[in-house]
């Protein structure tokens, strides 16, 4: 039977000498080696095995499937991988999907901000929670995001860093402004109301986005903005106002400007 050397069932197959080789490091594929040389050569065999990989890496399987597709698989075993590749290739796509709805919301969040920046408006918010993780520029020990919420901070659709500022500091007492962890939510979720996150239910709200740059939470500028913007409307303020941030952005000279949606909701 014809028998090639690498460098000839490369070209032969399309299929790269560095390739070839890893297969045959992990034990896909097999070559004979010449004595005398210690050259490897091959059977024409061998190209059906290459080619199947190949198909199989191209459908997502891993090596270790790729593997078992190879060299274990009965009709039973093949089908019901292939069963399992397809239900892990919807699931992606449906994670894709989600992730893909967020970039587009992220995007016309941020043309939003560019066109209404500085006015102000009444607008229906849906619910979302805050979770306040320092007391002014002093972080919490108490406000730690254990594993179970981290995991779920990663899979909302939207969550934000959030300036919480309280009613009593807008209306003219001592400072007091949080920075935390902000989710918007399509629905109430009891495992948020029991981690201390505070929730603030689907409403009407006075909004407004603005930029700043500097430490502007914690030289007042933040909260003297909301105040004065938020006077054109009411005189005072009957909840805690929430600054969530859309995106930070640096000019040509290197100045860093952050920019916020402003929710104060209306009772």
């Amino acid at each position: 039977m014809e028998e090639k050397r690498i460098g000839a069932l490369s070209k032969f197959t399309g299929v790269s000498v560095h390739t070839i080789k890893y297969y045959e490091k992990i034990g896909l594929l097999a070559s004979r080696r010449a004595e005398h040389s210690n050259y490897r050569s091959y059977d024409i065999r061998i190209c059906t095995d290459i080619y199947e990989c190949v198909r199989y890496r191209n459908m997502g399987f891993s090596l270790k499937e790729t593997e078992k597709l190879l060299k274990e698989a009965d009709g039973a075993m093949l089908e019901s991988m292939l069963e399992k590749r397809v239900a892990d290739i919807d699931e992606e796509i449906e994670r894709l999907q989600k992730m893909r709805k967020q970039v587009r919301q992220y995007q016309e969040e941020i043309d939003l901000t560019g066109i209404q920046l500085g006015e102000w408006f009444i607008e229906t918010m849906p619910d979302f929670y805050v979770y306040p993780q320092t007391q002014n520029l002093s972080y919490r020990e108490d406000a730690l995001i254990d594993e179970q919420l981290f995991q779920y901070g990663d899979e909302m659709l939207d969550n934000q860093s959030v300036i919480i500022l309280s009613k009593e500091y807008l209306n003219g007492e001592k400072q007091n402004f949080s920075w935390g962890k902000g989710f918007f939510l399509e629905k109430t979720d009891p495992v948020f109301e029991k981690r201390g996150f505070c929730h603030v239910k689907k409403g009407r709200a006075f909004v407004f986005y603005q930029k700043f740059s500097g430490h502007f939470s914690s030289n007042g500028e933040m909260a003297e903005s909301i105040r004065k913007t938020y006077h054109r409307f009411r005189m005072e303020f009957q909840s805690d106002a929430y600054a969530f941030r859309i995106k930070n952005v640096h000019d040509a000279d290197g100045i860093r400007y952050e920019y916020f949606k402003i929710i104060v909701p209306l009772e």
